[in-house]
Order: C-alpha cells, then sequence, then structure tokens
C-alpha cells in the first residue's frame, strides 16, 4: 500500500514547470537591439522567455513585468533552455511582437486592458484586432503606425521586423528586389521606433 503524497512534495515541482522562465541570450537581446535600438529604460532588464503551457499552446503573448511567454515550437528543438528560432522570420517576428507590446508598456500605453477589451470585441462582433490596411507609401504608414491600437501597432511591427529579415537573407536576383521594395515600405517605422531609444539632448546652460 502506497501513501498519497502530500501536497508540499508536488508543489514545487508544479510552480516550477507553470513559471519556469530564463533570461534572454545573447542573440535575442542581438535581435531587439537591431530593430528596437540600445534600449535605455531599465524595464528591458526584467524581460524574460517563459514557456507557454497554459491555453492556446500555439500562441505567444505576454503580459506586464517582461513576461514573454512562447510556445514550445519556437524554440530549437523544442527545449526552452535552447535559443528560439531566429534564422526563421516568423519566429523572429513572434519575438519581436510579444516584445513591442512589452515596450508600449514602458511608453506608458494599458497594453493588457486594451488586448482584453479587442479580444473581446472580436469575440463578440468578429472584429480581427490585428487586421490593418497598409498605407500606400512610408510616410503615411508611418504615421497609420503611430495611431493604430496595441494590436495593430504590435502586428505592424511584427510584418516591418519580418519582412527586413526576409530581404536580409534573399539570395542575390529578382526576389531580392521584390522583397527589398516590400522592407523598404516599413523602413520609416523601423527608424521611428529606434529613435526612441536615443536619449533626449541635454538642456543648453543659461
Amino acid at each position: 500500500m502506497t501513501r498519497a503524497r502530500s501536497p508540499r512534495a508536488w508543489l514545487p515541482r508544479l510552480r516550477h514547470a507553470l513559471f519556469w522562465s530564463r533570461p534572454l541570450n545573447a542573440a535575442e537581446w542581438a535581435l531587439l537591439t537591431r530593430y528596437f535600438g540600445q534600449p535605455q529604460h531599465p524595464g528591458w532588464a526584467r524581460m524574460r522567455l517563459h514557456l507557454r503551457r497554459l491555453g492556446d499552446t500555439r500562441r505567444a503573448l505576454s503580459f506586464n513585468g517582461g513576461f514573454v511567454s512562447m510556445p514550445a515550437s519556437c524554440f530549437t528543438g523544442s527545449d526552452p533552455r535552447q535559443c528560439l528560432r531566429l534564422d526563421e522570420p516568423l519566429m523572429a517576428g513572434w519575438l519581436a511582437h510579444e516584445a513591442f507590446h512589452h515596450w508600449q508598456r514602458l511608453q506608458g500605453r494599458a497594453v493588457t486592458r486594451q488586448a482584453l477589451h479587442l479580444q473581446w470585441r472580436f469575440w463578440r462582433h468578429g472584429i480581427n484586432p490585428y487586421a490593418y490596411t497598409p498605407g500606400e507609401s512610408p510616410a503615411a504608414l508611418l504615421a497609420q503606425f503611430q495611431h493604430a491600437q496595441v494590436e495593430q501597432q504590435a502586428q505592424m511591427w511584427q510584418d516591418a521586423v519580418m519582412a527586413d529579415i526576409a530581404w536580409r537573407q534573399a539570395a542575390p536576383g529578382a526576389d531580392q528586389q521584390r522583397l527589398a521594395a516590400a522592407a523598404q515600405r516599413w523602413h520609416a517605422v523601423l527608424h521611428w521606433v529606434q529613435m526612441q531609444a536615443v536619449p533626449p539632448p541635454a538642456p543648453l546652460v543659461p
């Protein structure tokens, strides 16, 4: 006859399984630095990667406090201790999307509250919170990006990063020219976000 295990025996393991996390590694930080610029806000140091184990485990998500949760398929060998598969534009785009929500929060936006409202509208009325119609020029695209709601803005940022990576990875030829043209449309958006990381100049001494 075996004795039932005390909750004290398995609760620590359950907590470890659900809340395990690790800091970003050098390659992951390099990707974020390339697109966000050199972060000045100390809140970036709080960002950690978690393995998503609850809910829809095929999707990434983020919460306040630098909590970025990624599906197992995003990691090399489905092992969260390994690097994210950043050589694939989609995986890099997902990291950029969730990191952008962290950026929005550091800018003072109530991301979680707004995202919950947008998801409720999607469930109730079928309004896709990520959908947008791209502006016809880089300037129009930037203006649209600056005024988008939180999910549209993060999706646009993901598309900008993916377009840039796809162009950089393309082999020389006609396809590279097409990808370069697609990436060029997003350069104003990429530059604008990078400039937000640059501290303002010191005031002139009278």
